[in-house]
């Protein structure tokens, strides 16, 4: 349904002087004291028309027009002509009406004629919304946000220069020639051929490609409503809901985005908590995806609900993907200053936005909105509201490493030292590479992929994550997404799932790093299943990639080894081996000393020589959790540290210093006994 607010003059005649012929007269000479005459009309033209194509209201009199909405029931946009003829042919004869102009005609949201009408003299909205059955903007499980894109008349290249804007990907560009294609029937619409699922940073980036990607479609007949409706914040409570059938039934014609994050950070873990809401959701837009264009939205790092419920919709739904772009420092400052233009935010210069831009090189679109996001919230504080300037505002502390560029990071981390040269290493030879490309000479095709091997706790992934930090600001990777999985993020329930599920993990991490943990666990018993078609999946998306994804595979050593023995295919992809030994005892000590300080606690001497000798101890086992194993180890000592201030202190004062420092006895807790025990012992021990 489409719907439209528009003004309406006329005259009327005078030569009949009957009671109706008086209405409009009478409306015009006092806009006031005249609700049964406008009544009538909506009545007329509004309430008898409902199940027709077109019905229309009055919310609004005065002594020189009329101010009405209009609900269309069809897949075509409606003219100023049109109504003209649909008002006259009701109001003529009857009422005398001559001359009737339709202006000023637009289309709306929901939300825009809620508000009309709620302001309005004459009409109900509740009433209203429940004939249209619009009646469904507040709801509890779900969030509704409408939107309009301008009616812009773009052509081909203008679309093609404002995605360059916002740094679009080539899926992007590929999508924009195909609807532009002369191939297609542009004279009227028909249906969708396809729908799209968007992988994006935030919620922002998706959302300028969606406008954009919808202009493109309107300007070609592919949607014939400017109005975007987007659906966030589902709750595992979802399902069965009429008001979101109501959104998609009445959306037709035009666009419903559906992010899949979902509510929770945690909600990953808990995926089985929508499976109900998955086949509702799923059903529905199967019953309404003719005439309603549907848009997934996956946010990067919050995927939330997507992998199961797109995963049941692929099969049945035809669906491109689009995924967010990235771009060099000038193209990032170029889209910062087209979002500064379109705002409030005229107070900074383009000088202020490159320096908010730091030292990148490389942009996500992503990145853009939340830099533009935090110079907007600066500029009320700073520009706007300046009483709020010295304010002193809630701040938890935090430590200065948190900071520090993802290199300065690195360098700091405690130990790693023969690691961190082989990373230096990789490092100068990507830069190299680079120079080369950049004067034309040439250069060697080399992979990039690594296998990096250790115990938990060895710090593998922390070093994977800062290193594609440290690729992406030098420029040496396009976006520097961090994909994180193992067997379970790989590996599908159902044959012909798995190598469906690889390929969109290596779109995710599409100009990044795919860190694959614990990788020899793709590895089954039996060939033929479905490991087998991740690690075939993996090796052949790791050459379709070899210049825009790094994989690396990480694990245990030994475990490791066998991996790449069993299979040729995946050794010979693999450039670089970075080995972490277990930590010592003096890293350990240090890597304490530093969380400790991080939490804002002291250590004295007496109870760091207690924890060396823990260490000691640990360290003469075999994977025993290196920095999992302090860290695990300080919270204990916490905890046993509140205890023991609180015991028998009711009512006193705990002084600052006390609350601070954590004592010998802090760390007699069960997992600084765990490896104290001799390890050479079996049988079993009654005490």
């Amino acid at each position: 349904m489409l719907l439209y607010d528009f003004r309406v003059t006329c005259s009327v005649s005078s030569k009949a002087a009957n009671y109706r012929r008086g209405i409009f007269s009478k409306i015009f000479r006092s806009s006031s004291n005249c609700d049964d005459e406008v009544e009538e009309l909506n009545k007329i033209c509004g309430f008898e028309n409902l199940a027709e194509e077109i019905c229309a209201f009055i919310y609004k009199t005065s002594s020189k027009e009329l101010s009405m909405f209009a609900a269309v029931d069809r897949l075509e946009r409606i003219t100023s002509s049109e109504l003209e003829s649909f008002l006259t042919e009701l109001f003529e004869e009857d009422y005398g009406v001559q001359n009737l102009k339709v202006t000023s005609l637009k289309e709306i949201t929901v939300e825009q004629l809620s508000k009309f009408v709620e302001r309005s003299e004459y009409l109900n909205f509740y009433r209203l919304s429940q004939e249209l059955k619009l009646n469904y903007r507040d709801n509890s499980t779900f969030k509704l946000t409408e939107t309009l894109f301008k009616d812009e008349k773009l052509s081909y290249d203008q679309v093609c220069r404002r995605a360059k804007k916002l740094m679009a990907d080539s899926s992007f560009l590929d999508e924009i020639k195909r609807i532009y294609s002369e191939d297609n029937n542009r004279e009227k619409f028909f249906g969708h051929p396809v729908h799209y699922k968007i992988l994006a940073g935030n919620h922002g980036a998706a959302m300028d490609m969606i406008e954009l990607l919808s202009n493109a479609l309107f300007v070609n007949n592919r949607v014939v409503s400017q109005r975007i409706n987007r659906i966030s914040n589902v709750t595992d409570c979802c399902f069965d809901e009429v008001d979101l059938e109501n959104v998609f039934r009445r959306a037709d014609g035009g666009v419903v985005v559906i992010e899949t994050r979902g509510v929770g950070d945690d909600l990953e873990n808990y995926a089985t908590s929508y499976d109900e809401v998955i086949r509702f959701v799923t059903s529905t837009v199967l019953k309404y995806q003719r005439n309603t264009l549907f848009v997934f939205v996956e946010l990067i790092d919050k995927p939330g609900f997507a992998r199961n419920f797109i995963t049941g919709l692929q099969d049945d739904l035809p669906m491109i993907e689009i995924q967010e772009g990235a771009g060099s420092r000038q193209q990032a400052l170029d889209y910062l200053i087209s979002l500064k233009k379109s705002s409030d935010l005229e107070f900074y210069s383009d000088e202020d936005l490159e320096e908010a831009l730091g030292e990148k090189l490389t942009f996500r679109a992503s990145d853009i909105h939340q830099i533009f996001e935090k110079l907007y919230n600066e500029g009320l504080k700073n520009k706007i509201y300046r009483a709020y300037k010295s304010a002193e505002y809630v701040k938890i502390e935090d430590d200065d490493i948190d900071k520090k560029d993802a290199k300065k990071k690195l360098d700091e981390m405690v130990g790693l030292v023969e690691q961190k040269e082989i990373l230096r290493q990789i490092l100068s030879s990507f830069k190299v590479q680079k120079m080369r490309r950049e004067v034309g000479l040439k250069t060697k095709r080399a992979s990039m992929h690594m296998v990096f091997t250790g115990n938990p706790g060895s710090a593998k992934t922390t070093v994977a994550r800062l290193f594609a930090e440290i690729l992406s600001k030098e420029g040496l990777l396009e976006t520097g997404n961090f994909i994180e999985c193992g067997r379970a993020d790989l590996v599908g329930k159902y044959v012909g799932w798995t190598a469906k599920i690889v390929r969109d993990k290596f779109r995710k991490a599409n100009g990044g790093i795919l860190f694959i943990d614990e990788a020899y666990s793709l590895l089954d018993d039996r060939a033929g299943l479905y490991g087998d078609e991740a690690i075939s999946t993996i090796v052949q998306e790791m050459e379709n990639h070899r210049q825009d994804v790094i994989v690396i595979f990480a694990g245990y050593t030994d475990k490791m080894k066998d991996f790449l023995e069993r299979n040729e295919g995946l050794r010979s992809r693999i450039a670089f081996h970075v080995d972490f030994p277990d930590y010592k005892t003096n890293d350990l000590l240090e890597i304490l000393k530093l969380m400790a300080r991080r939490e804002g606690y002291e250590i004295p001497a007496d109870a760091m020589k207690a924890c060396k000798k823990i260490f000691d101890k640990a360290c003469g086992h075999k994977n025993f959790g290196n920095g999992r194993f302090v860290r695990n180890l300080l919270e204990q000592a916490i905890i046993k540290q509140s205890k023991r201030i609180l015991a028998n202190r009711e009512g006193e004062t705990v002084s600052k210093q006390e609350l601070a420092q954590l004592t010998e006895e802090d760390f007699q807790v069960n997992i600084s006994k765990l490896y104290l025990k001799d390890s050479s012992k079996i049988g079993f021990a009654f005490s």
